[in-house]
């Protein structure tokens, strides 16, 4: 049933629903999408910081590759399949380049350039390992005559210019380091193509004209292979032949990312929307003010997301699919206010933020602390939803405090409904010792498995389709793994500049302690090396051609030239360069790479920076540990160590961890000492983060779940969130005392309902699809649903035993002080800080024993304004065979001194002039700091009712506030500054005046003393006047 529209205040209803979707469109404006997930990675890392510098610019980055197959052996049939590929792809219009065709035009090039500048691309040791084997009579033997055979075969045409100037293939050992470039080592040219070991595969790569990462592009690109696909396999079938392609690159997985994030966000915030909605109805008394729990969580975001556009040109669209769990954690405050109001009786807004703020502060002070404590993670992505989420919390709290009330400032009562809410939340919390014991025993055995393992894989990060994760397989199974390898890259702004940091990482690693670090390396120095490599190159070649072995080579050389056919001189040009290089070297050459020979030697050149890279790879060999390697070359290049990258990730996820826990952990104890102000109740509620802990870390083993990047957040998921509850229920069972009071069922049932909320929201995100949301759900799961199982099976029995259990009554020798402070022991901090500096500061209580003048033993006494019940404690503990009766407006100091109080006495909610009932005329009647809030006609009307409710021998003890004399009374000042603007209006009156008004109402003055040192509280003792003697 729905309130009438004259109970909820419509126009403020539709001015915030309005005003939050207008802050929301402003955001989303503002705001650009990010969904390159892996930028979120650390910078300050510098093995980190490397390895994205290379994946954001390595050309594989763009490139397409894609693997033709054909169902039978014929080499030369997949070579034109091949070729039909690349023309398709050429004539679709979206690619720069396709295939090895720039490749294969410009090697020729280079071989020249090879062959012409020997002298200087041979290093000192090169020479000795590959030139000085070459020299012996057999080996020069063998050169010859191979080169007679091919010489007579087709494919030799234009080869012959070589044999004069290379007669022992020199250039093969420089050029065969060109195939490390290659994509793949398990692979073989053929007219052109790559071709695989078996014979079947064929890889074709090309570069888009576009940013294969732009999902906008990549959706033209998916678009177009598909189209290339059919029509190329159309083609082929006719001749019965079955053509595959399987395209891979950074474009699909944009594309996946794109379509799974953006699907898991939408179902994300939908179904988790209306799975809370769904749980709303089936547990208010009025289904559809359930609904409006959501209000504060929605806005609360929604405002969020609006500050974050005024600070950020981007969010990233993890953080946003985070924005459903966000509207499940920020409902709860929402949900609890509501159910203060939907009751069976009239329900006021003020009285239910009341009583929200008092309990769910500390929770929302915890989890928005937790959330901010993100913004000291190294990882972008955890700062950004740290501040997003810190925010979408606070804003739906205070929406629920200063918005709620006006929008429902009060609702009738509702209609009784039976409700399954109420009985479930008593059933969870009426488990006792057999669920503590439970609990006990079930964390001891996840404790055995509780050892967290960190998954530090990169491309979890990034969720495929089946379709592409199938065509990766495919690829690595046929090609083998690029990613098996060691990255480097060098940059420079000038091409003379690049050639240096070469040569400076190339004579490194020559001199590097492990010869075989250079086996399956290639770097342009090798063959264009500078000027300085050149100039030591050419001295160790001059160094190595002693006349000796200079004279025995040319005389082997002959003698096999003869012997094979060649004419006398053939080998002239090569002699040449072994006794005078300097003269045969090329003379216009300077060293300088050709800009045509650039993607032949895996050079690029970035056209809007003007930035030349070079990228090489290489293996390390067997024991060199990537650390090494790193601490070794960074200086000279950015390094991508696949093996490295991994550790360096799982070192970081663990110090991630535990400093988060490091920093956690300690403000939320801190937080909780400072607002309980008791140690073991602190422990107590902490019981149920442990319990939770321990459940999740071993959940998450035995379900064979490392902890990734999401699950770092497991931390704030338990001591930010999951310890809500337990909060929620320590903080009512302090405000409430016992587990059977009206407003702690209702706490009970918050509690309920707002963990299977959140559980709802998470548990929409463990189904996710996108590795990483399902990973944040299934981790957030866990950590919730333990926490909430913790809180109803741990504290129930604790809290009872600590709460509701009534301490032994303290012996008169220790002090009243002691005795009236031990009745608000297990109160709240603020009350039990209150009742004892009240009593240790307040001249009062050492003061009443001289004002009070009973005949005899009180058994009866009025407190007016009772307060916190403080001063009708010290009456019941000095007077233990009186019951005192006290009357104060304010409902939250009523529930206090009423639990203090006890047995020993009643507290109503009232206003002077009433009076509280009291089943007899009364001994005593205690009006203290309270007269001066009393208009005259009030003042007069409460005097009269006190004479009439006194007995006959009845006592009036009152102490007032006077207008003080003092020259500086701040205290005084800032009362009035208080009453002033929040009220109540006061009346300061003198001596005089109070007596008079005493003495007319038919009260005695027996007593006026001054109460403090600046005479600004004054006591009056007074006795009821016999019949007759006062003014009536």
């Amino acid at each position: 049933m729905m309130p009438s529209a004259s109970r909820i205040n419509i126009s403020v209803l539709i001015a915030v629903i309005l005003g939050a979707l207008v802050l929301f469109y402003v955001g989303w404006k503002r705001t650009a999408i990010d969904t390159d997930i892996v930028s979120s990675l650390p910078h300050d890392d510098p093995v980190l910081d490397s390895a994205m510098h290379i994946f954001r610019n390595h050309p594989m980055q763009d490139q397409i590759t894609i693997d033709v197959g054909i169902d039978r052996d014929d080499t030369d049939l997949l070579v034109a399949c091949g070729l039909d590929l690349s023309a398709r792809l050429e004539n679709s219009g979206l690619f720069k380049s396709v295939g090895m065709t720039d490749i294969q035009e410009q090697l020729p090039r280079l071989v020249d350039q090879v062959v012409n500048r020997l002298p200087e691309l041979f290093t000192a040791a090169m020479l000795e390992k590959d030139v000085a084997p070459l020299l012996t009579p057999e080996s020069v033997d063998a050169a010859i005559g191979g080169w007679q055979e091919r010489l007579l075969q087709m494919d030799a045409i234009g080869q012959a210019a070589y044999i004069a100037r290379d007669p022992l293939s020199l250039k093969d050992s420089l050029l065969a380091r060109l195939l490390f470039l290659a994509p793949s080592q398990k692979a073989r040219v053929y007219k052109g193509q790559l071709i695989s070991a078996d014979g079947r595969h064929l890889l074709v790569t090309a570069v888009p004209t576009g940013s294969a990462t732009d999902t906008a592009f990549a959706r033209r690109l998916s678009a177009a292979l598909e189209k290339i696909d059919a029509s190329l396999g159309q083609a082929f079938s006719g001749r019965g032949i079955q053509v595959t392609l399987t395209p891979v690159g950074a474009f699909r997985a944009a594309l996946d990312n794109e379509v799974i994030i953006r699907r898991d966000v939408q179902n994300a915030i939908l179904f988790a929307t209306l799975g809370i909605a769904v749980l709303l109805l089936i547990a208010f008394p009025r289904p559809l003010i359930g609904l409006f729990s959501l209000l504060p969580a929605l806005v609360g975001t929604m405002t969020a997301f609006f500050v974050w556009s005024l600070f950020h040109d981007a969010i990233s669209i993890m953080v946003l699919g985070f924005g459903g769990a966000i509207i499940s954690i920020t409902v709860d405050h929402g949900i609890a206010y509501l159910l203060f109001l939907d009751r069976p009786e009239k329900a006021y807004g003020k009285q239910a933020s009341r009583e929200i703020w008092a309990i769910g502060l500390l929770a929302t002070l915890t989890t928005v602390g937790a959330f901010a404590a993100l913004t000291v993670s190294r990882f972008d992505i955890f700062r950004q939803l740290g501040q997003f989420a810190a925010m979408g919390i606070a804003f739906s709290f205070l929406f629920v405090h200063l918005i709620f009330p006006r929008i429902f400032p009060s609702l009738p009562a509702s209609r009784p409904r039976r409700l399954p809410l109420p009985k479930l939340a008593d059933r969870l919390f009426s488990m006792g010792t057999k669920g503590l014991v439970a609990a006990v025993l079930f964390a001891a055995g996840m404790a055995v498995f509780a050892r967290p393992g960190f998954n530090a894989d990169v491309g979890a990060m990034n969720t495929v389709s089946q379709e592409s994760l199938a065509a990766e397989k495919h690829l690595m199974s046929v090609w083998g793994n690029i990613f098996s390898k060691v990255f480097l890259l060098t940059e420079a702004d000038t091409l003379a500049d690049l050639q240096r940091k070469n040569d400076r990482l190339l004579a490194g690693l020559e001199s590097d302690p492990d010869a075989d670090l250079l086996d399956q390396a290639f770097l342009p120095s090798m063959l264009f090396p500078g000027p300085e490599r050149r100039a030591a190159n050419l001295a160790a070649w001059k160094a190595f051609w002693t006349p000796d072995r200079r004279d025995n080579l040319v005389r082997t050389l002959n003698q096999a030239g003869t012997r094979y056919g060649f004419a006398d001189g053939a080998f002239a040009p090569f002699i040449a360069t072994l006794e005078h290089p300097e003269t045969a070297l090329p003379a216009s050459h300077d060293g300088t790479i050709p800009r045509s020979l650039f993607a032949l030697v895996g050079i690029s050149a970035d056209a809007g920076s003007n930035v030349y890279r070079q990228f090489t790879s290489l293996a390390l060999p067997t024991g060199y540990s990537g650390e090494r390697f790193f601490a070794r070359y960074a200086n000279t290049a950015t390094i991508f160590d696949p093996a490295l990258f991994s550790r360096q990730l799982g070192e970081l996820m663990v110090s991630t961890f535990t400093r988060l826990i490091a920093i956690i952990a300690p403000v939320v104890v801190i937080l909780l000492l400072i607002f309980f102000a008791d140690l073991k109740l602190t422990l107590i509620a902490l019981a149920p983060v442990a319990f939770a802990m321990l459940a999740t870390l071993g959940t998450l083993t035995l379900m064979g779940r490392r902890l990734d990047i999401p699950s770092l957040m497991l931390a704030i998921i338990i001591l930010g969130m999951g310890i809500d509850y337990s909060l929620f229920l320590v903080r009512a069972y302090q405000r409430y005392g016992k587990a059977d009071h009206p407003g702690f069922t209702l706490i009970r049932s918050a509690v309920v309902m707002t963990s299977a909320s959140t559980l709802v929201g998470f548990g929409v995100l463990a189904l996710a699809h996108h590795t990483l949301l399902q990973s944040a759900g299934i981790t957030s799961l866990l950590g919730i649903g333990y926490s909430a199982l913790g809180a109803f099976l741990i504290l129930p029995p604790l809290l009872r035993r600590h709460v509701e259990r009534q301490p032994s009554p303290l012996p008169s020798s220790a002090g009243i002080q002691a005795r009236v402070c031990r009745r608000y022991r297990s109160m709240e901090p603020y009350v039990r800080f209150f009742a004892r500096f009240k009593m240790r500061l307040d001249p009062m209580f050492g003061q009443l024993d001289g004002v009070i003048d009973f005949p005899s033993t009180p058994q009866t006494l009025l407190d007016i304004g009772s307060g916190f019940g403080v001063p009708a404690c010290w009456l019941a503990e000095t007077f233990p065979t009186a019951r005192v009766y006290g009357i104060e407006p304010d409902p939250n100091r009523v529930r206090v001194a009423n639990r203090a109080l006890g047995g020993d006495g009643t507290v109503i909610p009232g206003l002077a002039p009433s009076l509280p009932d009291a089943p007899s005329h009364a001994d005593g009647a205690f009006m203290l700091d309270m007269m001066h809030f009393l208009s005259p006609e009030d003042l007069q009307l409460l005097l009269q009712r006190l004479h009439g409710a006194l007995g006959a021998h009845g006592r009036l003890i009152i102490r007032n506030v006077m207008t003080p004399t003092r020259r500086f009374p701040w205290h005084w000042w800032i009362d009035r500054l208080k009453s002033r603007l929040v009220g109540p209006r006061t009346f300061f009156r003198s001596n005089e005046a109070i007596q008079a008004m005493i003495n007319q109402c038919g009260f005695d003055v027996q007593t006026v003393r001054q109460s403090d040192a600046h005479g600004e509280l004054v006591w009056f003792g007074c006795r009821k006047a016999p019949e007759g003697d006062g003014d009536q």
